[in-house]
């Protein structure tokens, strides 16, 4: 059965993840589903629960029986923290109590093995569409008193705290980031200031390659929260990268471009602290916006939270998680380093079987040499990543803007392969400490 004559074609940006213990399953699932969608896969789910901490899924297919954490308490977990994410269990045991049980406390569905996948197929498409008209229709309506003058056209998408909306005014496309609300419940005042820091920040960066803001209505507290932004026609950064769409040197014009818009945002005394793929938007000219502020540390503002972990830990800089420590603008540029090499070998350089692994390989694990995954990535930048990923901040590039100079004084030398006498002596004084393996 050619499962390319299965799926329709008409969902290339939904994100899938796939929990299974066994290798089989995980196989057969990521072969059926990546024709059309863009499949993640996890054995575990300590891995799974990783992966939703980096990526936005639409659905998860999870299996009930896994060792360690099971599909059920994941499943718990998921509806708690990822409400907008339907989840389709699956196991080779079937219980007509459990299946009862699951779907009542909210899973989309409760699957048998061994798996239909013409079944499966239509389950997809009616669990996306359903998504879809949520999307549109009940989170749109928990949105108050939107304003007037902005027609909705759709919903670009959403997570936890709110929901971006492809708005229209004056015949001008925008895209608006609307604060859910979901009643007395919600932890609506912290929300609030993470929502108003946002605002703020980008009111006050001015860069090509930062998301813009026009207009806000904050202070009006009769209305639902939102920021006016500018809209950028294009995918994020993973959906870049899953698809494989640049070659290498675009990918460090890539990284260049985000040097240089993070250098803006720090010049505004601005801490990102949550760079990574999602949060990247490439444009169709492949320019570089920089969005969701909304974990920043602004040194001058009193909405900081200094006492909590913000950000993607596979992204981190091993000082952010020592509470003795303040990070700098030098954490953002271990962000960099790691989103560099994410892009420019296809694996993370710190990886674990659940956070606290992750956070250990961090802190203490040398990753393996870029060239040895890459041959095709030059030395030089594999030099200006080593240094951007130094666990020591001093060891570090001071700013992003020296990430800019040095990819363009290293570009205009020469390929990397026989660098100049300059090349070398700059590498002999600047790249000593090796920290790769």
């Amino acid at each position: 059965m050619p499962h390319t004559q299965i799926l329709k074609k008409d969902k290339p940006g939904v994100n899938i993840l796939v929990v299974d213990d066994e290798e089989s399953i995980r196989m057969l699932l990521s072969r059926f589903l990546s024709v059309n969608f863009n499949v993640h896969t996890a054995d575990s789910a300590e891995e799974a629960l990783l992966l939703l901490g980096k990526n936005m899924y639409e659905l998860a297919i999870v299996d009930i029986n896994m060792p360690g954490k099971s599909g059920k308490e994941m499943f718990k977990i998921c509806h708690r923290e990822y409400p907008g994410m339907n989840i389709i269990l699956m196991t080779g045991m079937p219980e007509l109590a459990d299946a009862v049980d699951t779907v009542k406390e909210g899973a989309f569905y409760y699957l048998p093995k061994p798996i239909d996948l013409r079944f499966l197929h239509s389950l997809l498409n009616r669990a996306i569409e359903e998504k879809e008209k949520k999307s549109e229709s009940d989170d749109i309506g928990r949105i108050r008193n939107l304003a007037s003058e902005y027609k909705i056209i759709r919903s670009l998408g959403c997570g936890i705290s709110g929901i971006v909306l492809l708005v229209e005014k004056d015949g001008k496309s925008y895209a608006m980031k609307a604060l859910r609300w979901n009643g007395e419940s919600d932890n609506t005042s912290e929300k609030l200031e993470r929502f108003a820091r946002e605002a703020e920040i980008l009111m006050r960066v001015d860069n090509k390659h930062v998301v813009k803001i026009f207009e806000h209505n904050l202070n009006k507290i009769d209305e639902n929260p939102y920021i006016i932004m500018e809209y950028v026609k294009g995918m994020s950064l993973t959906e870049c990268l899953n698809k494989k769409m640049f070659n290498i040197n675009q990918k460090i014009s890539i990284i260049e471009q985000i040097a240089e818009g993070i250098e803006c945002v720090h010049a505004c005394g601005v801490l990102h602290r949550d760079i990574k793929p999602e949060n990247i938007i490439i444009a169709d000219d492949i320019t570089v916006k920089i969005t969701d502020f909304g974990v920043s540390h602004v040194s001058d503002s009193c909405l900081t939270m200094d006492d909590e972990i913000l950000g993607s830990p596979s992204y981190m800089a091993p000082e952010s998680f020592d509470e003795t420590k303040k990070a700098d603008v030098r954490a953002d540029i271990f962000s960099i380093g790691v989103l560099s090499y994410e892009m420019l070998t296809g694996v993370m350089p710190f990886e674990g079987d659940g956070i606290y692994q992750v956070m250990e390989a961090i802190r203490k694990k040398n990753p393996v040499a870029p060239v040895k995954i890459n041959p095709e990535i030059p030395l030089w930048m594999q030099d200006i990543m080593a240094k951007m990923l130094d666990k020591n901040p001093d060891g570090r590039y001071s700013s992003a803007g020296e990430i800019v100079k040095a990819i363009r004084f290293s570009r205009n030398e020469g390929d990397g392969n026989s660098p100049s006498i300059t090349s070398r002596i700059l590498r002999s004084r600047l790249f000593l400490k090796n920290i790769w393996r």
